[in-house]
């Protein structure tokens, strides 16, 4: 009897077991399942197979390439198409090493996350449309990438990036002209960049016109706000090196390693500056900027040719800009700083 009482316990715990493991084998199914249905299927997409979901040359789009622009199946542009899917169906995109003769346009663009392994293109623009006027919005851009033209950022917000590498080189520029560095225009809230460096910023004839530092933030009359730069190294520049305006901004380092060495020649006038002063080259010129931080500056001034070492414009002393370490390497007796006489920048420690 108890032998016939413990084969029954026995058979009891392994149907229990049995129906536990089969419950749960039918409840990962359906969760793959789940989880499969959930993904985007691209297949209408692809035109090669060999790359995962959101290479971008899984659409047909490679560096260096002779192939033809035009996506076999939506007959638009591959990198329209590439765009499109990451804006509507949340695809990462990644974009291999190379140069991709082209400039990466996100005007108007939404919700898109790139990544970058040293991708190489001409402009990168992150501006509205010029027809709709929508502003893009929520724009990450992971990983180093490297513009040989300039970084420009128009009423946008929420972006975030990693590494740009502004570069000059007149056979990858489609213009031939030499870089236009990053501007950071009018309507921009939120914008972090973690490092960015620029490497040449380029003066000469009437191309270069509107080149004014090799950093600007600035928009005359909507000026930005909460742009963050975490760290920056201007190698060269022929005009200004860092000119901001605005508010409520966070500069971690900024190292300025020549400035003012080049021409004024067909230069533009500059927003929120007197008619003239555009001409006065400043490694740092700090104007109509407010409740701001800036970190550490080193300047050089050993090749520098610069009138100003830095330029301390207008300001507020309720809403000042405080400069946690200013530096002046092989400092030049020539190039002093202009203060005007409504300054309100507080610089805590100087060398």
């Amino acid at each position: 009897m108890l032998q016939k009482s413990i084969r029954l316990l026995l058979a009891l715990i392994v149907v229990l077991c049995f129906s536990s493991c089969e419950k749960s084998a039918n409840n990962k199914s359906k969760n793959d399942k789940v989880e499969i249905n959930e993904v985007f299927n691209d297949s209408n997409y692809v035109v090669n197979s060999n790359y995962s979901l959101g290479d971008v040359r899984r659409y047909g789009i490679f560096p260096d390439s002779a192939f033809s622009n035009i996506h076999p199946f939506t007959k638009e542009s591959k990198f329209k198409t590439a765009l499109d899917l990451s804006e509507e169906y949340g695809i990462e995109l990644f974009f291999p090493r190379g140069y991709y003769k082209r400039a990466l346009i996100l005007d108007s663009r939404k919700n898109v996350t790139i990544s970058f392994d040293m991708a190489e293109f001409d402009v990168i623009h992150i501006t509205h449309n010029s027809s709709s006027k929508a502003s893009p919005e929520n724009i990450n851009l992971k990983g180093r990438v490297v513009s040989y033209d300039r970084l420009g950022i128009t009423e946008a917000k929420n972006i975030n990036i990693d590494t740009v590498y502004l570069k000059t080189d007149t056979t990858k520029n489609l213009r031939n002209m030499r870089g236009r560095g990053c501007h950071i225009y009018h309507g921009c809230n939120n914008i972090k960049i973690k490092y960015l460096e620029i490497d040449d910023f380029g003066s000469g004839d009437k191309s270069y016109q509107h080149n004014h530092a090799a950093i600007a933030i600035d928009g005359y009359g909507n000026n930005p706000i909460k742009v963050q730069i975490n760290k920056a190294i201007i190698k060269s520049t022929d005009r200004h090196g860092l000119y901001i305006t605005g508010k409520d901004h966070l500069i971690g380092e900024i190292i300025i390693q020549k400035f003012g060495i080049g021409s004024s020649k067909e230069m533009s006038a500059m927003q929120d500056a007197d008619k003239g002063e555009e001409k006065e080259f400043k490694a740092l010129w700090i104007n109509k900027c407010y409740n701001s931080f800036i970190e550490n500056i080193v300047i050089n001034e050993k090749d520098s040719k610069g009138k100003y070492t830095a330029h301390l414009d207008s300001g507020n002393n309720t809403r000042p800009v405080t400069i946690g370490y200013l530096e002046v390497v092989n400092d030049n007796p020539k190039i002093g700083i202009l203060k005007g006489k409504d300054n309100a920048v507080v610089i805590e420690n100087m060398n």
